[in-house]
């Protein structure tokens, strides 16, 4: 009787083990695969994707919609943009009207509101830096339109198509091109953890210190620029570009724009014979030692312009976004510091 007694509770010690056991190996998948889920980010370009990137870490899946070493106005959304869009968890853009041309994408496929990165940023007024304007100073504080998502009033991005089916790409009041200042990009960061945690509570924390960490390094980054940016005389910190995205940086680190190949903040408007001559103009009475031209852009207009005053065209500067993997600007970090580098070598 003993015995049977026995084999009975061993029977039920055993059958309650198996019990917790497969109850166990129910869990087990569900909490691994909650786990295993990320945030699918997208973004609008690689800089946008690289810092998002850095803030999410291993919770997060970014793809940027505009690929490396491409003219972010010259791109055109694909049908497989709109599948990523629509898939997405979030949606992070740049703001001030770069992305309007983007549009319809957002509106037909985005199941939330994109998050506007750069809100909270200090905006400065775009086009302010024309050829006839030779006294005055180019980063006074008036050229502040604003802060965008406060009392900036930015317009929208406008198309233009002639009768040729070029597409002059305007933008409003508002220059877009705020990541040239690593200032700028700290509030990115910030931006974007804040997006992260009220989207992925659980890993708040984590997503703030990973932007607080990257913070750090954009400080480092920004005194390394100032440094490598030294070597550069007061009366040689001034640009010309093939189109008007230099902006933020000039007002960061001491420069002066003084002109652009290309009149605006894209590279597909084509400037008429007289803006060329004006150019030249300017080049040769304020002694401008080089033109800077994107290495996705078309150098040839600026080719023009050099072969009628005899100064330098550079073709390795990088504007809208990122190179791919293997080349010199893959990361955020990396471009900022590359350009400052090039700039330093044609200017010093």
């Amino acid at each position: 009787m003993n015995r049977k007694n026995t084999r009975h509770s061993l029977s039920a010690f055993y059958a309650l083990n198996i019990f917790i056991l497969l109850s166990f190996l129910l869990i087990i998948p569900a909490n691994a695969h909650a786990q295993a889920e990320t945030l699918k980010v997208v973004a609008t370009t690689t800089m946008i994707a690289d810092v998002a990137q850095n803030v999410g870490g291993d919770l997060v899946d970014v793809v940027a919609l505009i690929p490396a070493d491409s003219d972010v106005h010259a791109y055109q959304p694909t049908p497989t943009d709109t599948a990523l869009v629509a898939q997405a968890d979030i949606v992070l853009v740049n703001g001030a009207g770069l992305e309007s041309f983007l549009s319809g994408l957002m509106e037909n496929a985005a199941t939330k509101e994109p998050v506007v990165v750069s809100k909270g940023i200090e905006i400065l007024a775009f086009g302010e830096h024309e050829h006839e304007s030779e006294t005055e100073d180019a980063h006074s504080e008036d050229e502040h339109v604003g802060v965008l998502g406060v009392d900036a009033e930015c317009e929208g991005h406008e198309e233009e198509v002639h009768e040729e089916g070029v597409g002059d790409h305007e933008h409003g009041s508002c220059d877009p091109h705020v990541w040239t200042d690593p200032k700028n990009v700290m509030i990115w960061a910030d931006n974007i953890a804040e997006t992260f945690a009220a989207a992925d509570p659980a890993n708040a924390e984590t997503y703030r210190a990973n932007a607080a960490a990257y913070i750090e390094q954009l400080t480092a980054l920004d005194t390394e620029v100032t440094d490598i940016l030294s070597v550069i005389p007061d009366d040689r910190r001034i640009l010309v570009t093939n189109h008007e995205f230099f902006g933020y940086f000039a007002h960061a680190y001491g420069f002066e724009v003084v002109g652009t190949v290309i009149s605006g903040g894209s590279t597909l408007a084509e400037p008429d014979p007289q803006q060329l001559a004006d150019l030249v103009t300017l080049v040769k009475s304020e002694n401008v030692p080089a033109i800077f031209v994107e290495v996705s852009a078309n150098d040839r207009l600026a080719e023009v312009i050099a072969s009628e005053t005899g100064i330098d065209v550079v073709t390795a500067i990088y504007s809208d976004s990122l190179s791919a993997a293997d080349g010199p600007a893959s990361t955020y970090l990396d471009y900022l510091r590359y350009n400052a580098q090039i700039i330093a070598e044609a200017l010093s």
